[in-house]
């Protein structure tokens, strides 16, 4: 009985520390006209001033394009299937770098923290 009272006790402040695990869940769909279901994602370009453009458009110096990031990644087909490690190695890579090196970085491993909507992604 007493084991069963402590793992509900580690459960609760578990829960009242991290955060209930399936409280807020992203949902896959047809996000940015994708082929298939993907999560959303969110992007706040003010979060990144202190960041060079270039770092992330590479389109800017490979002259690809001038559509949004999203429009480009989804609809291209020799793109599209590379979306999920482009994006993570790219953007949560960067937050862990930052992370490593002692700077403000962005979120690192909490998925919610970036797959929310947005109307810019």
């Amino acid at each position: 009985m007493k084991f069963a009272v402590i793992v509900i006790l580690i459960a609760v402040g578990g829960i009242l520390f991290f955060g209930a695990p399936f409280s807020q869940q992203p949902n896959l769909a047809m996000h940015y006209n994708s082929p298939e279901p993907i999560l959303p994602m969110t992007f706040a370009h003010l979060d990144h001033v202190a960041t060079p453009c270039i770092k992330c458009h590479h389109n800017y110096v490979d002259d690809t394009g001038m559509e949004t990031c999203m429009g480009c990644h989804v609809s291209n087909m020799d793109v599209w299937p590379l979306l999920e490690e482009q994006f993570h190695d790219l953007c949560r890579d960067c937050h862990v770098e930052k992370l490593i090196a002692g700077e403000e970085a962005g979120p690192t491993r909490v998925c919610i923290d970036c797959h929310l909507e947005d109307a810019f992604p």
